[in-house]
C-alpha cells in the first residue's frame, strides 16, 4: 500500500474524531467501553464527562438505530432486543428559542414542557413506524388507541401511525415557526409536560412485541438546554423509571439546575440515577484498553488485514534514562563548575560515577548539597552506586523533572513526548483527542516519506503532540463567549508550569497543579474568577480533581485543577498527575488581564526569579501575550 493510499484511508477512519462526522460508520468502528452494561437498565444514568469522551457515541449506539447495526442489520436477531433507545441531541438552536422577556419563566416552562412533548414524542413514534416496516406481521395500535394518543397530544383524529408521525411532525414545526411571533399571540392547546409520552409508551408495552421490553429516552447535550428547561426535564427524569428510562450526556459542570418544577425536590445519585463519570471509569489501564480496541479496529481497516499490525507497536517510547541519552547527545548540560566537581573526586569514585547511567550523574552533579562540596558528592555517588535506599528515592523522585532542564533555553526539541503510554496520558481519558494523536503522527510519518507499517520516530511522535495541543489552543476561542479569556488563561498558566519545569534544582520536582485560596479577593471577582474556571473545566482547558475533602460537582471550591495534559507537550511539563502549588483568585484574574506581572509574581512565589527564560520554538507565535503589560 502507497502512502497516499494510507493517508486517505487514515484520514477516513482516524480523522473523524466526532460521532456526528462519521455519519453510520459510528456504529462499524463502535468498540463497547466497560460502563456500557450499567447503561442497559431501568435505572436513569448520566454519562458526565468533556467533549471528546465518547458521551455522543456511547448515547447513538444504544439507540435502535445503533443496536440494528451493531447486530449487522439481522432483522430475527434484532427481534430478540430487550431494551430500544430513542435518541435526542439537544439543539441550541431551538432551544433559546424559548426564552425571552415576553413571558416569565413559568410561561416559558409550560411552553417547554409542550415543546418537549412534540419532539420526544414524535421521535418515538418514528420509531414506531421504523419497526413496522421492519416487521410488517407484527401488531399495530387499533383505532381506538390511536384516538387516545392523539388526544393526549392535542391532534386530530389519525388512521394510522403514519399519519399520526406527520401529524406530530407538522404540529412541532408549526409551534417552531409561532415561537418567534409569541409577542403577538398566544399559543393554544399547550400539552402537560410528560403527559403525551406516558399514553404513548404504555400503549406501545401494550403491544405483544414491546411487552416486558424497555424504552429508553437518550438525551444528548444536555448542557444546551436553559437552566429552567433543565428543571423541567429533571421532572421528567425523578419520575421515570416504571414505563421509560432516561439517559443524558451532558459536560462536566453543564448539568447547572439539580432541582424539579415542584421547587422541593433535588434529584441525587445514587437514589434518582447512576452517575457515571467518563473521567473515573475511562482511567489508566481501563482507558488504555479502550483506546487500544478502538485504534486497531480502525488500523486492520487501513492495513486490510485483521491483526497483522500491532497499533501499539507503531508507537514506541523511551525510558527516562535513554531520552536523557537522547537530549545530551545535543548539548552538554554540565558547566564549568560541575565538571570540576567531577574532576575532583579520586580515581575510585570517579569509575565508580562512570558506571552509573547519564540521567543518575546529571542528578549527583546538580543535586544542591553536591554544588561546591567534593565530598558531599564523593559520598552521594558511592550511596547511589550501592544502591542506598535514601538516595534512590531521591533519584527516582527527581529523574524524570531533570529531563525538562537538560535543554532549557535550547531550539529544537527539549522534552519527548512519545510513546503509546504516553499519549494516553495526554489524551487523560478522552478517545477524541487520542484518536487526533494518533491520526496526525500517522500522516505525519508517511508525510516524511517514511513506510506505512513502520514505527513511528520519536520525533515524529513529540512534534505531533505539540501541533495538537497548539491547535486545540487556537481553537478555544471559537468554543466559548469567553473563549478568548480561556486562551489567556491556559497561556499564562501553561508559560508558569513551563518555566517551573525547566528548573527543578532546588525546588518540587513536577509541579502540575493548583489550588485556590479565596482570599482577599471581593465577591465580585470571586464570581469572575469562578465563572472562568468553570468554563475552561468545561472545554477541558482545565481538568477539575477531587481535592481533600469532597465538593458539589458544579462548585469550584476544594477542589484541585490542573491544566489538560493534551496541552503538556506544546508549553513543555509534565503530563504526570505529580504536585501542586497554590494560587489566588486574583492571580487566575491577573493572568488574563495583566499576564507579565501575574506570571512574573506566580513564579517569584515559588522562588523563580522572572521569566527572563526564551519560550520554546513551538510557543514563539504567542510571544505578543507573554510581552504584554497593561499599565
Amino acid at each position: 500500500m502507497d502512502a497516499n493510499e494510507a493517508q486517505e484511508k487514515i484520514n477516513k477512519l482516524f480523522g473523524s474524531y466526532r460521532a456526528e462526522w462519521l455519519n453510520d460508520q459510528v456504529f462499524e468502528l463502535f468498540s463497547e467501553p466497560s460502563y456500557f452494561p450499567g447503561l442497559v437498565t431501568m435505572r436513569p444514568c448520566v454519562l458526565l464527562g468533556g467533549r471528546g469522551t465518547g458521551k455522543t457515541t456511547v448515547l447513538r449506539c444504544l439507540s435502535y438505530e445503533g443496536q440494528f447495526a451493531l447486530r449487522k442489520s439481522d432483522l430475527n436477531e434484532f427481534s430478540n432486543q430487550e431494551f430500544f433507545g430513542i435518541f435526542y441531541r439537544v439543539d441550541t438552536n431551538r432551544v433559546t428559542a424559548l426564552r425571552g422577556s415576553e413571558r416569565d419563566e413559568a410561561q416559558w416552562t409550560k411552553l417547554f414542557g409542550h415543546y418537549f412533548n412534540l419532539v420526544l414524542g414524535g421521535l418515538f413514534v418514528r420509531f414506531l413506524c421504523w419497526h413496522r416496516e421492519k416487521y410488517p406481521a407484527l401488531a399495530s395500535f387499533n383505532q381506538e388507541t390511536l384516538d387516545l394518543i392523539a388526544a393526549a397530544f392535542n391532534l386530530s383524529q389519525q388512521p394510522d401511525i403514519e399519519r399520526l408521525a406527520k401529524a406530530l411532525r407538522t404540529s412541532m414545526v408549526a409551534f417552531e415557526a409561532q415561537i418567534n411571533n409569541i409577542v403577538e399571540k398566544d399559543v393554544e392547546a399547550l400539552t402537560i409536560q410528560g403527559a403525551p409520552i406516558d399514553v404513548l409508551v404504555e400503549a406501545s408495552l401494550e403491544l405483544p412485541q414491546f411487552k416486558g421490553k424497555q424504552f429508553y429516552f437518550l438525551i444528548d447535550e444536555y448542557e444546551n438546554l436553559e437552566d429552567y428547561q433543565q428543571r423541567a426535564v429533571n421532572t421528567i427524569i425523578k419520575h421515570s423509571g416504571s414505563i421509560f428510562s432516561v439517559k443524558m450526556g451532558v459536560r462536566q459542570l453543564g448539568w447547572r439546575r439539580k432541582d424539579t418544577l415542584s421547587g422541593t425536590e433535588q434529584l441525587n445519585s445514587p437514589a434518582d440515577y447512576n452517575r457515571i463519570s467518563l473521567t473515573d471509569v475511562l482511567a489508566g489501564d481501563v482507558f488504555d484498553q479502550f483506546a487500544l480496541k478502538v485504534c486497531q479496529a480502525r488500523v486492520d481497516r487501513v492495513d486490510g488485514q485483521d491483526g497483522h499490525l500491532d497499533v501499539k507497536a507503531l508507537f514506541p517510547g523511551l525510558s527516562d534514562e535513554d531520552e536523557a541519552e537522547l537530549l545530551i547527545r545535543e548539548n552538554d548540560p554540565f558547566d564549568p563548575s560541575m565538571r570540576s566537581l567531577i574532576e575532583a573526586v579520586p580515581p575510585e569514585v570517579a569509575r565508580l560515577f562512570s558506571r552509573l547511567n547519564i540521567l543518575e550523574k546529571v542528578f549527583l552533579v546538580t543535586w544542591p548539597d553536591n554544588k561546591g562540596a567534593p565530598d558531599k558528592f564523593r559520598e552521594s555517588v558511592e550511596l547511589l552506586s550501592r544502591d542506598d535506599i535514601k538516595w534512590r528515592e531521591r533519584y527516582e523522585n527527581y529523574k524524570h523533572s531533570l529531563l525538562f532542564w537538560l535543554r532549557r533555553g535550547k531550539s529544537g526539541i527539549r522534552k519527548y513526548y512519545a510513546g503509546w503510554d504516553v499519549y494516553a496520558k495526554l489524551a487523560a481519558g478522552n478517545i477524541r483527542f487520542f484518536l487526533e494523536l494518533i491520526d496526525r503522527a500517522l500522516i505525519l510519518h508517511l508525510q516524511k516519506n517514511e513506510v506505512w507499517g513502520v514505527p513511528v520516530s520519536v520525533k515524529t511522535q513529540t512534534e505531533t503532540a505539540q501541533a495538537v495541543g497548539r491547535k486545540n489552543l487556537e481553537e478555544l476561542e471559537g468554543l466559548d463567549v469567553d473563549g478568548a479569556k480561556l486562551t489567556k488563561l491556559l497561556l499564562g498558566l501553561g508559560r508558569v508550569f513551563q518555566v517551573m519545569a525547566t528548573d527543578p534544582i532546588k525546588h518540587t520536582p513536577e509541579v502540575t497543579q493548583f489550588q485556590l485560596n479565596g482570599t482577599q479577593i471581593s465577591g465580585d471577582e470571586f464570581e469572575r474568577a469562578s465563572r472562568l474556571l468553570g468554563s475552561a473545566v468545561n472545554h477541558l482547558a482545565l481538568l477539575r480533581l477531587v481535592g481533600s475533602k469532597p465538593s458539589d460537582p458544579g462548585d469550584t471550591k476544594d477542589s484541585d485543577y490542573a491544566i489538560h495534559p493534551i496541552y503538556s507537550a506544546f508549553f513543555g511539563f509534565s503530563y504526570r498527575r505529580k504536585r501542586k502549588m497554590t494560587l489566588s483568585y486574583g492571580n487566575i484574574l491577573s493572568l488574563v488581564d495583566n499576564p507579565k506581572q501575574a506570571i512574573r509574581d506566580i513564579l517569584e512565589k515559588s522562588g523563580r526569579v522572572g521569566d527572563d527564560e526564551p519560550l520554546p520554538e513551538q510557543m514563539v507565535l504567542f510571544e505578543n501575550y507573554y510581552a504584554t503589560a497593561n499599565k
